[in-house]
Order: structure tokens, then C-alpha cells, then sequence
């Protein structure tokens, strides 16, 4: 019997919209690992500013990024391995101390005036490695939680949360950097503590959930090479992938131009990008929360198709947009879709894997989001060359395109259930 003390009663309309909820151990790691996003986001801006205020330098900021790209590149399969090999509470538990101890380094460098750009690279390589095996093993141990039925519905809500930190994260950040007081050490010293109390809620938290396959008495590399071959010889997870790939390599990077809309296209300045920003965050929270609601569509396929066809209309909206007014409303469009789209291909995944193999199968679609820099550096590129609205217009076109694409004319995708 679950501990009444997991979580507060829920009224039943919430319930019916959104049932995982009613799940008291989900909804203490739900409610758990929301100061760990918040964490998160806030690092985001913290370590840039950081590295910014110590260098005067924006070529350094990529240099940070890519001290997180490189390990998602190297250890994310791996992660993938490890999740279904060691119980996942004990993975999350391990590399949320990680979080931790490294965020905690930092704090003590920038309080004592020592921090250096080489510690934020390091810094920001840990962490890279260390959401390697988190992101893994935190999907998989929901789907073990929840079991199919509420699968769907846990894994928007997962989303959801992830979308509400990407507001809240960066807007705290932003707040106590602002107070000379508190500074990039004291910004670094409350992502520390969020991290500690996360630890609290993890070790309330049951070893297992719901009892899964027996594992094979296998290697680390035979289990990779198992879960590649898996996916392989699925046409439904391979048009997921694939699917998941393409915004992200040719939509997404949208976000890493916004500066330039602000500054070149539209004119608006520093307040300006802040709209935009936040106009596409609310969208994201927004759109996860309603994917959640309607996790129980009869046609997936098609749904998915809709939101992806939507999201790269909507991007391409919003670059060829004649009016700064006209563009904030198209951005809340975008991030809308694009968190939908991602939500329920991320539930879609889970829900046509066998579970132990969930730790593998999310590896390779993180791995995904790991080569997303990649799409980068040629829409920087090109944004210098043809301009940005060019370039995320035909991003969107691209987008659009390649779903309407493999919704046509691969059939496998339209049979998922």
C-alpha cells in the first residue's frame, strides 16, 4: 500500500484530465524533480552570464554549449545500457548527486572570486554526462511507475513540468542576478540546495515499480547492440526517431536566432527578445498540458502528423512575420506545437517499446536531442548569409514537409496505436 504522506488529495476533475496524478508515488517523483528542472534552467543562464561577465566574449558562450554537447554525444547510449541494467531510483539518485556536487564546486569558486571559464566548460561536461544517464533512467522509471494504461498521460505530465521550469528557471535566474547582493554565486548556491532537496524526495521513492521483463544475462555492449537491433527491426520506432530527429536538427534552432530578430529584424531590443522568449515558453506549457488531457487519441499518427505540419507552418509564420505583434502571437503557436509534437512522440516511444528495453530505446532518442547543436551552426550560418528569416522560414517548410512526407508514404507510421 502506497504512504497516504506521498502527495495531497486531488480534486476529480483534475483527475479525469489528468489520471497519473491519482498515482501517489508519481506524483512525488512529478512533484520531486521540478526544483531539479528549475535547477536546470537556471544553469542555463547562470553559466552563460557567467562566462560572458568573465571573458566579455559571446564566441566563449558557444565553447560552454559545447562542453555539454560532446559527452550526450559519447555516453548517452551508454546511459541507455545502464538504465536497464541497475535499478533506475539508484541512477537517479547517483547522477542527481552529481548535479549536486558539481553545481556545489562552482558555488564555492564564484563566492570565493576564483571561477574561471575553464570551470564552467568542465562544469558544463559533467553535467552533460551526467543527464546522459539521468534522462534515461527518469523515462524509464516513470513507465515503470505508471504501467501502460497511464503511460501516456505520466510522460506529458513529465513534459509539462519540463516546460513550466523553462518559464520559472531562466525568470529566477534572471531575478537574483539582478541583485548585487546574491550574484552568480548566490544564483549557483540556490540551484545546490534545489538539488539536495530533490535527493530527499528520490530516497522516499520505492527501489522498482511495476515488475518488468527478466533481464538477459548479458554484457553492457551485447545489451547495446540488442538495443540497436531492436530498433531496427521495428518500423514504428524507427519512423518515431526519425520524426523526432527532424524538428530538432531543422526547426528548433530557431530559438539560438532569436537574437537576431531582436536586434536586426524586428528592432526590439533586449525586452523585446524577452517576449519572444516567453511567448514560445507559455505555448510550450501550454501545449503540454493539453497533450496530457488527450493522451487517449484514437489516431496518434494523425495527431502527430497535424502538430507537426503546424509547427513548421507557424515557424515559417513567424519569420515572414510583418509585424513584431504579429510574430509573438506566432511564436506562442510554435512552442504550442512543437512541445505537443515532442510529448507525444516521446510517449509514443515508450508505449511501442518493451520495457526493458525503455532505458535503451530513450537513449537513442535522446541522442537525438544531443546532435541538435549540429543544426545550429549551418542555420547561424546561414542566417549570415541568405538572413534569418530566410532561414528559419525554410526551416519550418522543411519540417513540414518531411511529416506530410512519412505520413504518406511510410504506412508502418500510420498503424501506430
Amino acid at each position: 500500500m502506497e504512504p497516504p504522506s506521498a502527495g495531497p488529495r486531488l480534486t476529480a476533475p483534475l483527475l479525469r484530465v489528468y489520471p497519473a496524478l491519482g498515482l501517489p508515488m508519481f506524483r512525488l517523483l512529478w512533484l520531486g524533480m521540478l526544483p531539479s528542472n528549475i535547477a536546470w534552467t537556471m544553469s542555463t543562464v547562470a553559466t552563460g552570464y557567467a562566462a560572458f561577465i568573465l571573458t566579455g566574449s559571446a564566441t566563449v558562450l558557444g565553447l560552454v554549449s559545447v562542453g555539454m554537447g560532446v559527452p550526450m554525444l559519447l555516453f548517452s547510449l551508454v546511459g541507455g545500457v545502464v538504465a536497464d541494467r541497475l535499478p533506475r531510483r539508484t541512477v537517479l539518485i547517483a547522477t542527481q548527486s552529481t548535479f549536486g556536487v558539481a553545481t556545489g564546486a562552482v558555488t564555492l569558486l564564484a563566492l570565493s572570486e576564483l571561477l574561471e571559464v575553464w570551470h564552467l566548460v568542465v562544469f558544463t561536461f559533467v553535467q552533460g554526462a551526467a543527464v546522459s544517464f539521468n534522462m534515461p533512467a527518469r523515462q524509464a522509471y516513470i513507465a515503470e511507475l505508471v504501467g501502460p494504461r497511464l503511460l501516456r498521460n505520466a510522460v506529458a505530465l513529465n513534459n509539462a513540468g519540463l516546460n513550466f521550469c523553462r518559464i520559472a528557471g531562466p525568470a529566477v535566474a534572471g531575478g537574483l542576478l539582478a541583485v548585487p547582493a546574491i550574484g552568480v554565486g548566490g544564483v549557483y548556491l540556490a540551484m545546490t540546495t534545489m538539488y539536495a532537496a530533490v535527493l530527499v524526495s528520490l530516497f522516499r521513492l520505492p527501489p522498482t515499480g511495476a515488475p518488468s521483463e527478466p533481464r538477459r544475462q548479458a554484457g553492457g555492449w551485447a545489451e547495446l547492440v540488442e538495443g540497436l537491433q531492436y530498433i531496427r527491426s521495428s518500423p514504428v520506432l524507427l519512423a518515431l526517431l526519425g520524426l523526432a530527429f527532424v524538428p530538432l536538427f531543422f526547426g528548433m534552432p530557431y530559438q539560438m536566432l532569436m537574437p537576431v530578430f531582436a536586434e536586426r529584424v524586428f528592432e526590439v531590443g533586449a525586452a523585446g527578445l524577452g517576449m519572444l522568449m516567453a511567448a514560445a515558453g507559455l505555448g510550450a506549457l501550454a501545449g503540454s498540458l493539453f497533450v496530457a488531457g488527450v493522451t487517449n487519441h484514437a489516431r496518434p499518427a494523425m495527431f502527430q502528423l497535424a502538430l507537426g505540419v503546424t509547427f513548421g507552418l507557424a515557424l515559417a509564420g513567424f519569420a515572414l512575420a510583418p509585424l513584431f505583434v504579429v510574430a509573438v502571437a506566432c511564436l506562442v503557436v510554435v512552442g504550442f506545437a512543437s512541445a505537443s509534437y515532442t510529448a507525444l512522440n516521446n510517449t509514443l516511444l515508450l508505449s511501442n517499446t518493451a520495457p526493458r528495453l525503455y532505458g535503451r530505446v530513450m537513449s537513442v532518442y535522446m541522442f537525438t536531442f544531443a546532435v541538435m547543436p549540429l543544426g545550429t551552426m549551418p542555420a547561424a550560418w546561414l542566417a549570415d548569409h541568405v538572413g534569418g528569416r530566410a532561414t528559419v522560414a525554410g526551416g519550418g517548410l522543411i519540417v513540414a514537409t518531411a511529416v506530410v512526407a512519412v505520413a504518406m508514404l511510410y504506412r508502418p507510421y500510420r498503424q501506430i496505436k
